[in-house]
């Protein structure tokens, strides 16, 4: 489906909730590279990529900064790379029915190069330049936090669908606000070539779980997820109890 300045357009800005005030920002966003093959000069949503991107990573780090206080910088960055990789920004598209408005290439088009991840993830970032530039920074913060959101609950839920040390983070801080987590090491063991690693998470001290494994970033992991899965355990039993 090709989008002109008619129906499809309107369609597709009731989908993302943003109506352009430059409809010409919108169709630059998704003219995709192949659609102008045969005519180099004209432009593409290539621009607009560059400039979401840097966008979206602005915002999100914003947010992320302001949401998670006791989160160190190594974990931030590991959470924002969660949410700003072509797999998040590819659903994220398809969530908004994206791929059908991306202008294409007959070859292009056959080949269903309007579903390949990196298609996506590019038009998805050209769209949120595009909105930057025509509703400005708080405009399209408000909108991606909230397609966060109706995708998958919020950006917490993100953060600990692909980190579990994300998750732990968020559930001290909205049951143990203040507290502190601490990963340590407690055991290191094998060659060079294939160490093996084991450590042990604690919150204010008291330890609630260990996890193994090839790096120490894999088994602070895993101790992540078994903290968490006792943490939770234990909140529900506790809310069933007062029940």
């Amino acid at each position: 489906m090709e989008p002109d300045a008619g129906n499809e357009l309107s369609e597709f800005q009731q989908a993302i909730s943003y109506e352009f005030k430059d409809v010409s920002l919108l169709t630059l966003a998704l003219t995709h590279p192949s659609f102008h093959e045969h005519d180099k000069t004209k432009p593409t949503n290539q621009r607009l990529e560059f400039l979401g991107d840097s966008v979206l990573s602005l915002l999100l780090t914003d947010e992320l900064y302001h949401k998670l206080p006791h989160a160190d910088e190594g974990d931030l960055t590991q959470y924002r790379a969660s949410l700003i990789r072509g797999e998040s920004l590819s659903q994220l598209a398809k969530h908004l029915s994206l791929q059908k408005y991306i202008l294409l290439s007959p070859s292009e088009k056959s080949n269903q190069g309007n579903l390949r991840e990196s298609t996506l993830e590019d038009a998805m970032e050209a769209l949120i330049g595009a909105i930057y530039l025509d509703g400005g920074i708080i405009k399209i913060k408000e909108l991606v936090l909230r397609w966060i959101h109706d995708l998958w609950g919020g950006l917490a839920e993100n953060i600990s669908h692909h980190n579990p040390k994300g998750q732990l983070q968020e559930w001290v801080q909205e049951n143990r606000p203040g507290a502190r987590i601490k990963y340590r090491i407690i055991k290191e063991s094998g060659p060079d070539h294939a160490k093996h690693f084991e450590s042990e998470i604690s919150i204010d001290n008291e330890t609630y779980g260990k996890g193994a494994g090839k790096s120490k970033k894999d088994a602070e992991t895993k101790a992540a997820r078994v903290a968490i899965d006792a943490l939770t355990d234990f909140t529900l039993k506790e809310k069933g109890s007062t029940g």
